[in-house]
């Protein structure tokens, strides 16, 4: 009897002893980003920005502010045109004087007779001599403004017969009317004055002529 042939095959693997089998991961879905709504990320909308501008500016308080502010300009605006025109408008204005007065006070100043050498007009002038070294100036100045004017000063220069100068004399205000100070509006101002011209020399010797001119020092 023949024995029994033994025959080996590979045994197949038990369900239990196989290698688990690994899940496969289901696809991700897409997923967009959440927008973040910082100041960093989204840009401010021009028609909201006006809003809130304007309405800033219409707020009670903001708007008091505003008030007082153009209020201050206006009066440190007059009181620099009143600082600098304080004759002007103390000669067109009589009345205003004593707020002038009160601020010159305040601000070491003083309320004068305005100048204003445009509306002097030389009228008509002499110079002559009298006898040895005495000779007269005659002088007419008329105001031609409708305010009371300084009296200016005068420069007198002596020319030769080529008009070139010989010698110069200023007479202030102070010399040249004496107690009189201003020239009323549209009026005139005359005087005759009695210079000392040094004799001798050859410069006064070659004076043939004269020129007037009014100045405000």
């Amino acid at each position: 009897m023949a024995p029994p042939v033994a025959s080996s095959a590979p045994a197949a693997p038990s369900p239990s002893a196989a290698e688990p089998t690994k899940p496969v991961a289901p696809e991700r879905a897409a997923q967009a980003e959440p927008a973040t709504f910082g100041d960093s990320q989204v840009p401010e909308v021009s028609f909201i920005v006006d809003a809130q501008r304007k309405a800033y500016w219409s707020r009670p308080l903001v708007r008091a502010m505003l008030v007082l502010l153009s209020l201050a300009l206006v009066l440190l605006l007059g009181s620099q045109v009143a600082y600098q025109e304080r004759d002007r408008i103390a000669a067109l204005e009589p009345r205003a004087k004593p707020w002038l007065d009160l601020m010159c006070l305040q601000l070491a100043c003083v309320v004068a007779t305005p100048r204003q050498i445009e509306a002097i007009h030389i009228d008509g002038s002499s110079f002559y001599k009298v006898r040895g070294d005495l000779y007269k100036l005659s002088l007419t100045l008329r105001n031609q403004s409708p305010m009371t004017v300084a009296l200016p000063a005068v420069e007198l220069t002596l020319t030769d017969s080529q008009d070139q100068p010989v010698a110069r004399r200023v007479l202030p205000a102070s010399e040249l009317g004496g107690a009189v100070t201003s020239i009323a509006a549209g009026g005139e101002f005359s005087n005759v004055l009695t210079l000392a011209v040094a004799p001798g020399g050859s410069s006064i010797a070659r004076v043939a002529g004269y020129r007037v001119l009014a100045f405000y020092p």
